[in-house]
């Protein structure tokens, strides 16, 4: 007798049924009171939860396992020449990343030269796919390193709050100008629903990056009245009730370093360029491209999928780009493909050097001077 696999159609039923069962625990009780045997086996329940995707992930696979191996023989039949020239822009808007690294840390970290800034970068991409949800992984790992250079703990927070805008501030230019690009019909093969999310989305980051330099204050206060409550929603707010105030003051060291060294927006671009022009070189591979804006938007859009915290951010930004692709009338089976191997060449081809960056970049701080105490 055959065996039975699960169906996608199945499989999502499934987590719903699940999904309502907890929303109707919740509930039924007491929000603290079904949180704490939670917390108390935290590491437990984040490994039962990993667990659970794996096997659904798997359960997947078997499903579809004739679909996967139709995937891997159409990647090997891909152009090597195009793929080798995305390895080769990859390694170019990793070159960008260091230098905007380095740019915006060693002037108050010298620590952080050339070296360093290489080795914090490449192993930022390990601690980025280990903990996803918007690069949080990095973002801790970097903060720890800049401590370590000599950095307090507040200034480190501001110094990679104003990186992290310097950077961004082109990907949220980019949602705006391509939102534009398609609500006026310079864009048709985009369908104006996705130039209404990019307009929204990067409305909504513009307004926000302006509330925190104009009125961080007000924030900090609000936050602060939030945290006096008891609670969730207290113990949530009294840690977030500092971040006004760091935001607000990297925002402002952010515009300040912009006007000092406007070349920090070159190497801005340069990583956003080279990556987006890695998925194009992706799409020569197997196929065209679709044109320099759907390409451009869709990429972008499918970013946001890296907000997700799936384990090792597998999906997240995959799944975004498909789906943008697919609205905007991109042959599926061409866009699979051209984005597996994006993601192979900008994500996982870098892992193995950014391991042994991070083991040697532990190393070094070690021979580094203790450093200072918390502030």
């Amino acid at each position: 007798m055959a065996s039975w696999l699960p169906s996608q159609h199945t499989i999502v039923l499934l987590g719903a049924v699940a999904a309502g069962v907890v929303l109707a625990s919740v509930a039924l009780t007491h929000r603290d009171a079904w949180l704490k045997p939670l917390q108390a086996h935290r590491r437990l329940a984040r490994n039962g939860v990993i667990g659970a995707v794996v096997i659904v992930l798997i359960a997947v696979g078997i499903a579809h396992l004739d679909e996967l191996e139709e995937l891997v023989d159409r990647v090997a039949r891909g152009d090597p020449a195009w793929l080798a020239l995305g390895v080769g822009l990859e390694a170019v808007s990793f070159g960008g990343y260091v230098v905007l690294t380095r740019t915006v840390y060693r002037p108050v970290a010298p620590r952080i030269d050339w070296i360093p800034a290489t080795e914090l970068t490449l192993a930022g991409v390990v601690a980025t796919r280990v903990f996803s949800a918007g690069g949080a992984g990095g973002i801790a790992f970097t903060g720890w390193v800049l401590h370590r250079a000599g950095m307090s703990t507040r200034d480190a927070a501001r110094r990679l709050t104003a990186f992290m805008i310097l950077l961004y501030s082109l990907y949220v230019a980019a949602l705006l100008l391509g939102g534009v690009a398609v609500v006026t019909g310079a864009l048709p093969d985009v369908p104006p629903v996705l130039g209404v999310v990019a307009l929204a989305v990067g409305a909504a980051v513009t307004v926000a990056a302006v509330a925190l330099v104009r009125i961080p204050g007000d924030l900090e206060r609000r936050a602060e009245a939030l945290a006096t409550r008891s609670g969730a929603v207290g113990r949530l707010a009294a840690r977030l009730a500092p971040v006004p105030q760091v935001a607000g003051t990297g925002a402002r060291l952010a515009l300040a370093i912009a006007r000092e060294r406007p070349s920090v927006l070159l190497w801005s671009a340069v990583w956003w360029a080279f990556d987006v022009a890695v998925l194009w070189a992706t799409f020569h591979a197997f196929g065209s491209p679709p044109a320099v804006g759907t390409l451009v938007l869709c990429y972008f859009l499918g970013q946001m999928g890296n907000l997700l915290p799936l384990p090792g951010g597998v999906g997240g930004t995959e799944g975004g780009m498909l789906g943008a692709f697919a609205a905007s009338g991109v042959d599926a089976g061409l866009a699979l493909l051209a984005v597996v191997s994006y993601q192979a060449i900008s994500t996982y081809l870098p892992g193995l050097p950014g391991l042994a960056s991070y083991v040697d970049l532990r190393r070094r701080m070690k021979r580094w001077d203790p450093a200072p105490a918390p502030v």
